[in-house]
Protein backbone atom coordinates (compact mmCIF):
# COMPACT_ATOMS: atom_id res chain seq x y z
CA UNK A 1 0.00 0.00 0.00
CA UNK A 2 2.85 2.34 0.76
CA UNK A 3 4.47 1.88 -2.64
CA UNK A 4 1.17 2.36 -4.48
CA UNK A 5 0.61 5.66 -2.75
CA UNK A 6 4.06 6.89 -3.67
CA UNK A 7 3.46 6.08 -7.35
CA UNK A 8 0.19 7.96 -7.34
CA UNK A 9 1.84 10.94 -5.77
CA UNK A 10 4.51 10.96 -8.50
CA UNK A 11 1.78 10.89 -11.11
CA UNK A 12 0.08 13.86 -9.54
CA UNK A 13 3.35 15.79 -9.39
CA UNK A 14 4.16 14.92 -13.00
CA UNK A 15 0.70 15.85 -14.16
CA UNK A 16 0.86 19.14 -12.31
CA UNK A 17 4.27 20.00 -13.74
CA UNK A 18 3.05 19.30 -17.26
CA UNK A 19 0.29 21.87 -16.88
CA UNK A 20 2.35 24.40 -14.98
CA UNK A 21 3.72 25.67 -18.26
CA UNK A 22 0.19 26.71 -19.31
CA UNK A 23 0.04 29.42 -16.66
CA UNK A 24 -0.33 32.89 -18.14
CA UNK A 25 -1.82 31.65 -21.46
CA UNK A 26 -5.19 31.15 -23.09
CA UNK A 27 -6.68 27.63 -23.24
CA UNK A 28 -9.95 26.25 -24.53
CA UNK A 29 -12.52 24.22 -22.57
CA UNK A 30 -13.01 20.74 -23.99
CA UNK A 31 -16.49 20.46 -22.41
CA UNK A 32 -18.82 22.50 -20.24
CA UNK A 33 -16.88 23.55 -17.15
CA UNK A 34 -18.13 24.41 -13.67
CA UNK A 35 -16.16 27.25 -12.16
CA UNK A 36 -15.81 26.87 -8.41
CA UNK A 37 -14.68 29.17 -5.67
CA UNK A 38 -11.89 26.81 -4.65
CA UNK A 39 -9.77 23.91 -5.98
CA UNK A 40 -12.17 21.07 -5.28
CA UNK A 41 -15.67 19.79 -5.87
CA UNK A 42 -16.54 20.68 -2.33
CA UNK A 43 -16.34 24.39 -3.22
CA UNK A 44 -19.38 26.24 -4.46
CA UNK A 45 -20.03 26.73 -8.20
CA UNK A 46 -19.80 30.40 -9.16
CA UNK A 47 -20.02 30.23 -12.99
CA UNK A 48 -20.14 27.94 -16.01
CA UNK A 49 -17.91 27.93 -19.07
CA UNK A 50 -19.45 26.57 -22.27
CA UNK A 51 -17.60 23.95 -24.25
CA UNK A 52 -14.98 25.27 -26.75
CA UNK A 53 -14.68 28.58 -24.93
CA UNK A 54 -11.42 30.44 -24.42
CA UNK A 55 -10.33 31.14 -20.83
CA UNK A 56 -7.21 32.78 -19.41
CA UNK A 57 -5.22 30.46 -17.13
CA UNK A 58 -3.78 32.35 -14.18
CA UNK A 59 -2.09 29.40 -12.46
CA UNK A 60 -2.03 25.59 -12.70
CA UNK A 61 -0.30 24.91 -9.39
CA UNK A 62 -3.31 23.51 -7.50
CA UNK A 63 -3.04 19.84 -8.25
CA UNK A 64 -5.83 18.86 -10.63
CA UNK A 65 -7.17 22.37 -10.60
CA UNK A 66 -6.22 25.60 -12.39
CA UNK A 67 -7.12 29.15 -11.59
CA UNK A 68 -8.78 30.86 -14.58
CA UNK A 69 -10.35 34.14 -15.54
CA UNK A 70 -13.56 33.95 -17.52
CA UNK A 71 -15.18 37.25 -18.36
CA UNK A 72 -15.13 39.15 -15.05
CA UNK A 73 -14.98 36.02 -12.91
CA UNK A 74 -11.94 34.33 -11.39
CA UNK A 75 -12.29 30.75 -10.18
CA UNK A 76 -11.08 27.14 -10.33
CA UNK A 77 -11.74 24.48 -12.95
CA UNK A 78 -10.38 20.98 -13.54
CA UNK A 79 -7.14 21.27 -15.52
CA UNK A 80 -7.77 18.11 -17.53
CA UNK A 81 -10.67 19.79 -19.31
CA UNK A 82 -8.44 22.55 -20.68
CA UNK A 83 -6.57 22.25 -24.00
CA UNK A 84 -4.63 24.50 -26.32
CA UNK A 85 -6.77 26.37 -28.83
CA UNK A 86 -5.51 25.63 -32.36
CA UNK A 87 -6.91 28.92 -33.48
CA UNK A 88 -4.59 30.76 -31.11
CA UNK A 89 -1.64 28.73 -32.34
CA UNK A 90 -2.64 29.48 -35.92
CA UNK A 91 -3.03 33.13 -35.07
CA UNK A 92 0.40 33.18 -33.42
CA UNK A 93 1.91 31.40 -36.42
CA UNK A 94 0.25 33.87 -38.79
CA UNK A 95 1.43 36.74 -36.61
CA UNK A 96 4.97 35.36 -36.58
CA UNK A 97 4.89 34.91 -40.34
CA UNK A 98 3.58 38.43 -40.76
CA UNK A 99 6.35 39.73 -38.51
CA UNK A 100 8.92 37.81 -40.56
CA UNK A 101 7.48 39.25 -43.77
CA UNK A 102 7.58 42.70 -42.19
CA UNK A 103 11.25 42.25 -41.25
CA UNK A 104 12.05 40.97 -44.75
CA UNK A 105 10.20 43.90 -46.29
CA UNK A 106 12.12 46.31 -44.05
CA UNK A 107 15.42 44.66 -45.01
CA UNK A 108 14.49 44.81 -48.71
CA UNK A 109 13.50 48.46 -48.31
CA UNK A 110 16.82 49.20 -46.59
CA UNK A 111 18.69 47.46 -49.43
CA UNK A 112 16.68 49.37 -52.01
CA UNK A 113 17.42 52.66 -50.23
CA UNK A 114 21.12 51.79 -50.06
CA UNK A 115 21.14 50.84 -53.75
CA UNK A 116 19.35 54.07 -54.61
CA UNK A 117 21.91 56.04 -52.59
CA UNK A 118 24.77 54.27 -54.37
CA UNK A 119 23.11 54.97 -57.71
CA UNK A 120 22.71 58.65 -56.74
CA UNK A 121 26.37 58.93 -55.77
CA UNK A 122 27.43 57.12 -58.95
CA UNK A 123 25.31 59.50 -61.01
CA UNK A 124 26.80 62.51 -59.23
CA UNK A 125 30.34 61.15 -59.79
CA UNK A 126 29.57 60.47 -63.47
CA UNK A 127 28.20 63.99 -63.81
CA UNK A 128 31.28 65.43 -62.09
CA UNK A 129 33.59 63.50 -64.41
CA UNK A 130 31.56 64.54 -67.44
CA UNK A 131 31.78 68.20 -66.40
CA UNK A 132 35.52 67.88 -65.76
CA UNK A 133 36.03 66.18 -69.14
CA UNK A 134 33.97 68.88 -70.87
CA UNK A 135 36.06 71.58 -69.20
CA UNK A 136 39.26 69.76 -70.22
CA UNK A 137 38.01 69.50 -73.82
CA UNK A 138 37.16 73.21 -73.73
CA UNK A 139 40.63 74.07 -72.46
CA UNK A 140 42.26 71.87 -75.10
CA UNK A 141 40.12 73.50 -77.77
CA UNK A 142 41.09 76.96 -76.54
CA UNK A 143 44.75 75.91 -76.48
CA UNK A 144 44.50 74.46 -79.98
CA UNK A 145 42.87 77.66 -81.17
CA UNK A 146 45.65 79.70 -79.57
CA UNK A 147 48.31 77.51 -81.17
CA UNK A 148 46.54 77.69 -84.51
CA UNK A 149 46.57 81.47 -84.23
CA UNK A 150 50.27 81.40 -83.40
CA UNK A 151 50.96 79.00 -86.26
CA UNK A 152 49.05 81.22 -88.67
CA UNK A 153 51.04 84.24 -87.54
CA UNK A 154 54.23 82.22 -87.81
CA UNK A 155 53.29 81.07 -91.30
CA UNK A 156 52.67 84.66 -92.33
CA UNK A 157 56.03 85.66 -90.87
CA UNK A 158 57.76 82.80 -92.69
CA UNK A 159 56.10 83.91 -95.88
CA UNK A 160 57.49 87.41 -95.36
CA UNK A 161 60.93 86.00 -94.60
CA UNK A 162 60.80 83.79 -97.68
CA UNK A 163 59.83 86.74 -99.87
CA UNK A 164 62.59 88.85 -98.37
CA UNK A 165 65.06 86.00 -98.84
CA UNK A 166 64.09 85.59 -102.50
CA UNK A 167 64.50 89.31 -103.00
CA UNK A 168 67.90 89.20 -101.31
CA UNK A 169 68.98 86.25 -103.46
CA UNK A 170 68.00 88.10 -106.62
CA UNK A 171 69.83 91.25 -105.48
CA UNK A 172 72.95 89.28 -104.55
CA UNK A 173 72.89 87.40 -107.84
CA UNK A 174 72.60 90.64 -109.80
CA UNK A 175 75.42 92.20 -107.79
CA UNK A 176 77.66 89.16 -108.27
CA UNK A 177 76.96 89.19 -112.01
CA UNK A 178 77.83 92.86 -112.23
CA UNK A 179 81.11 92.29 -110.37
CA UNK A 180 81.96 89.36 -112.65
CA UNK A 181 81.21 91.43 -115.74
CA UNK A 182 83.33 94.28 -114.39
CA UNK A 183 86.28 91.98 -113.69
CA UNK A 184 85.90 90.41 -117.12
CA UNK A 185 85.87 93.84 -118.75
CA UNK A 186 88.98 94.89 -116.86
CA UNK A 187 90.76 91.66 -117.85
CA UNK A 188 89.47 91.81 -121.43
CA UNK A 189 87.30 88.72 -120.97
CA UNK A 190 83.62 88.00 -121.45
CA UNK A 191 81.77 87.39 -118.14
CA UNK A 192 79.81 84.21 -117.65
CA UNK A 193 76.19 84.81 -116.62
CA UNK A 194 76.31 81.87 -114.20
CA UNK A 195 77.15 82.74 -110.58
CA UNK A 196 78.60 79.81 -108.59
CA UNK A 197 78.69 80.85 -104.95
CA UNK A 198 79.06 84.18 -103.21
CA UNK A 199 79.70 85.09 -99.61
CA UNK A 200 76.71 86.44 -97.76
CA UNK A 201 79.00 89.13 -96.42
CA UNK A 202 80.30 89.94 -99.91
CA UNK A 203 83.86 89.01 -98.94
CA UNK A 204 86.54 88.74 -101.62
CA UNK A 205 88.29 85.45 -102.31
CA UNK A 206 91.52 86.38 -100.51
CA UNK A 207 89.99 87.20 -97.11
CA UNK A 208 87.90 84.05 -97.42
CA UNK A 209 91.04 81.96 -97.99
CA UNK A 210 92.67 83.62 -95.00
CA UNK A 211 89.65 82.82 -92.83
CA UNK A 212 89.69 79.22 -93.93
CA UNK A 213 93.36 79.06 -93.17
CA UNK A 214 92.75 80.17 -89.57
CA UNK A 215 90.42 77.19 -88.98
CA UNK A 216 92.26 74.58 -91.03
CA UNK A 217 93.30 72.58 -87.96
CA UNK A 218 89.83 72.71 -86.42
CA UNK A 219 87.41 69.76 -86.59
CA UNK A 220 84.36 70.31 -88.75
CA UNK A 221 81.37 68.72 -87.04
CA UNK A 222 77.86 68.13 -88.35
CA UNK A 223 75.00 67.64 -85.90
CA UNK A 224 71.44 66.53 -86.24
CA UNK A 225 68.76 68.97 -85.17
CA UNK A 226 68.26 68.73 -81.42
CA UNK A 227 71.70 67.31 -80.59
CA UNK A 228 73.87 69.02 -78.01
CA UNK A 229 77.31 69.89 -79.43
CA UNK A 230 80.37 68.18 -78.00
CA UNK A 231 81.34 71.57 -76.61
CA UNK A 232 78.35 71.50 -74.27
CA UNK A 233 78.87 71.04 -70.54
CA UNK A 234 75.20 71.56 -69.75
CA UNK A 235 73.43 69.23 -67.31
CA UNK A 236 69.99 69.23 -68.89
CA UNK A 237 67.09 69.84 -66.51
CA UNK A 238 63.47 68.76 -67.09
CA UNK A 239 60.12 69.10 -65.32
CA UNK A 240 57.92 66.37 -66.76
CA UNK A 241 54.89 67.72 -64.88
CA UNK A 242 54.91 70.79 -67.14
CA UNK A 243 53.75 70.16 -70.71
CA UNK A 244 55.36 73.30 -72.13
CA UNK A 245 57.75 74.00 -74.99
CA UNK A 246 59.98 76.52 -76.72
CA UNK A 247 59.49 76.10 -80.48
CA UNK A 248 62.45 77.25 -82.59
CA UNK A 249 61.81 77.76 -86.31
CA UNK A 250 65.03 78.35 -88.20
CA UNK A 251 65.20 80.13 -91.53
CA UNK A 252 67.19 78.93 -94.53
CA UNK A 253 70.10 81.39 -94.16
CA UNK A 254 71.67 79.96 -91.02
CA UNK A 255 72.20 77.13 -88.59
CA UNK A 256 71.97 78.00 -84.90
CA UNK A 257 73.22 76.78 -81.55
CA UNK A 258 70.84 77.80 -78.76
CA UNK A 259 71.59 77.92 -75.05
CA UNK A 260 68.62 78.38 -72.69
CA UNK A 261 69.49 80.08 -69.36
CA UNK A 262 67.32 80.19 -66.23
CA UNK A 263 67.68 83.50 -64.40
CA UNK A 264 68.59 83.15 -60.72
CA UNK A 265 69.61 86.18 -58.62
CA UNK A 266 70.99 84.06 -55.77
CA UNK A 267 72.87 81.22 -57.48
CA UNK A 268 73.60 82.92 -60.78
CA UNK A 269 72.12 82.16 -64.20
CA UNK A 270 72.19 78.47 -65.14
CA UNK A 271 72.12 76.97 -68.64
CA UNK A 272 69.61 74.10 -68.58
CA UNK A 273 69.53 73.15 -72.30
CA UNK A 274 71.74 73.44 -75.37
CA UNK A 275 70.81 72.32 -78.88
CA UNK A 276 72.07 72.54 -82.45
CA UNK A 277 69.33 73.30 -85.01
CA UNK A 278 69.95 73.09 -88.75
CA UNK A 279 68.69 75.66 -91.22
CA UNK A 280 65.10 75.19 -92.35
CA UNK A 281 64.34 72.94 -89.34
CA UNK A 282 61.94 73.27 -86.43
CA UNK A 283 62.93 72.09 -82.95
CA UNK A 284 60.95 71.93 -79.69
CA UNK A 285 62.59 72.22 -76.28
CA UNK A 286 60.05 70.58 -73.94
CA UNK A 287 59.33 70.17 -70.20
CA UNK A 288 61.11 73.36 -69.16
CA UNK A 289 61.16 73.92 -65.36
CA UNK A 290 59.25 76.97 -64.10
CA UNK A 291 61.14 80.25 -64.09
CA UNK A 292 62.27 83.21 -66.21
CA UNK A 293 64.68 82.47 -69.07
CA UNK A 294 66.80 84.13 -71.74
CA UNK A 295 68.85 82.70 -74.63
CA UNK A 296 72.34 82.91 -76.02
CA UNK A 297 72.29 82.20 -79.75
CA UNK A 298 75.06 81.51 -82.25
CA UNK A 299 74.14 82.02 -85.92
CA UNK A 300 76.11 80.97 -88.98
CA UNK A 301 77.31 78.12 -91.14
CA UNK A 302 80.17 75.61 -91.11
CA UNK A 303 80.43 74.71 -87.39
CA UNK A 304 83.93 73.77 -86.26
CA UNK A 305 85.41 72.77 -82.93
CA UNK A 306 88.79 72.65 -81.23
CA UNK A 307 90.24 72.35 -77.75
CA UNK A 308 91.41 75.45 -75.89
CA UNK A 309 92.96 75.20 -72.45
CA UNK A 310 91.58 71.70 -72.05
CA UNK A 311 88.05 72.79 -72.92
CA UNK A 312 86.06 72.03 -76.07
CA UNK A 313 85.40 75.22 -78.06
CA UNK A 314 83.05 75.72 -81.03
CA UNK A 315 82.31 78.48 -83.55
CA UNK A 316 80.64 79.07 -86.86
CA UNK A 317 83.27 79.90 -89.46
CA UNK A 318 80.89 81.48 -91.98
CA UNK A 319 78.52 84.40 -91.38
CA UNK A 320 78.99 84.02 -87.63
CA UNK A 321 76.88 86.16 -85.32
CA UNK A 322 76.52 85.78 -81.55
CA UNK A 323 73.93 87.38 -79.32
CA UNK A 324 72.32 87.30 -75.93
CA UNK A 325 68.67 87.70 -76.83
CA UNK A 326 67.10 90.53 -74.78
CA UNK A 327 63.71 88.78 -74.62
CA UNK A 328 62.69 87.33 -71.25
CA UNK A 329 60.69 84.10 -71.53
CA UNK A 330 58.48 83.56 -68.43
CA UNK A 331 57.82 79.81 -68.17
CA UNK A 332 56.16 80.01 -64.75
CA UNK A 333 52.54 78.66 -64.84
CA UNK A 334 49.81 81.07 -63.76
CA UNK A 335 46.04 81.10 -63.31
CA UNK A 336 43.71 83.21 -65.40
CA UNK A 337 40.64 85.07 -64.14
CA UNK A 338 38.54 81.90 -64.46
CA UNK A 339 40.94 80.00 -62.20
CA UNK A 340 42.32 77.81 -65.00
CA UNK A 341 46.03 77.00 -64.92
CA UNK A 342 47.89 78.45 -67.92
CA UNK A 343 51.20 76.80 -68.82
CA UNK A 344 53.17 79.25 -71.04
CA UNK A 345 54.87 78.15 -74.27
CA UNK A 346 56.67 80.24 -76.87
CA UNK A 347 57.53 80.14 -80.57
CA UNK A 348 60.58 81.95 -82.00
CA UNK A 349 61.60 82.45 -85.64
CA UNK A 350 65.37 82.75 -86.03
CA UNK A 351 67.23 83.65 -89.19
CA UNK A 352 69.88 86.00 -90.57
CA UNK A 353 68.36 88.93 -92.45
CA UNK A 354 70.15 90.54 -95.38
CA UNK A 355 71.48 94.05 -94.79
CA UNK A 356 70.76 94.95 -98.41
CA UNK A 357 74.46 95.13 -99.29
CA UNK A 358 75.12 91.44 -99.81
CA UNK A 359 75.76 90.68 -96.15
CA UNK A 360 73.65 90.04 -93.08
CA UNK A 361 72.49 92.46 -90.42
CA UNK A 362 74.84 92.17 -87.45
CA UNK A 363 73.24 94.71 -85.13
CA UNK A 364 72.22 91.87 -82.80
CA UNK A 365 75.86 90.77 -82.48
CA UNK A 366 76.17 91.83 -78.81
CA UNK A 367 78.50 89.09 -77.50
CA UNK A 368 81.54 87.38 -78.98
CA UNK A 369 82.44 83.72 -79.50
CA UNK A 370 84.33 83.53 -76.20
CA UNK A 371 81.32 84.81 -74.27
CA UNK A 372 79.07 82.34 -76.07
CA UNK A 373 81.39 79.43 -75.20
CA UNK A 374 81.53 80.29 -71.51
Amino acid sequence: MKSTFTFALLLVITFTSAFAQNAGSYLMSTQRLVVRSGPGTNYNPIAEVPQATQVYVISSEYGDWSTIQYKNTNGFVLTKFLAKDSRIADAERVANEAEARKAAAQAAAAQAIAAAERARKAAEEAARKAIAEAEAIKRRAEENARRATEDAAMAARNKELAAASIKDDVSETERALQEAQQRAAEEGQVADNTVGSTSSFGSSSKPADKKKESYKNWEKVAYKTGEAPKTSTVKAKYDYKLDNYLRLIIGKNTDVVVKLYRMDDKKGDVCIREAYVNSGATHLIRNIPAGDYYMKIAYGKDWKETTKNGKRYGVFTKHALYERDPSILPFTPRKNNAGDLIVPSFTLNLDLVSDGAGGYNSEEDNINADEFNQ
